[in-house]
């Protein structure tokens, strides 16, 4: 579970770069996936288009940046 999980929030660290929705924003809701009261669907969706737009460069870079907001 724990593997899907770190999955589905690198995926959507990679989804998310630039102007569009907070790449933490984006990190915090993926780790809220489990908790219903919490998790907006629609910043999800905001956050995977976006990624689905960014080069292989803007994804890396977005994907280090949401993985510093993991650890802070």
């Amino acid at each position: 579970m724990k593997k899907l999980f770190l999955i589905f929030a690198l995926g959507t660290l990679v989804s998310s770069c630039g102007s569009g929705p907070d790449v933490c924003d984006c990190v915090n809701n993926a780790m809220s996936i489990m908790d219903p009261s919490s998790y907006d669907a629609d910043l999800q969706k905001e956050c995977e288009e976006y990624a689905n737009g960014l080069n292989d460069e803007d994804k890396a870079e977005r994907a280090l940046n949401g993985l510093k907001c993991m650890t802070n």
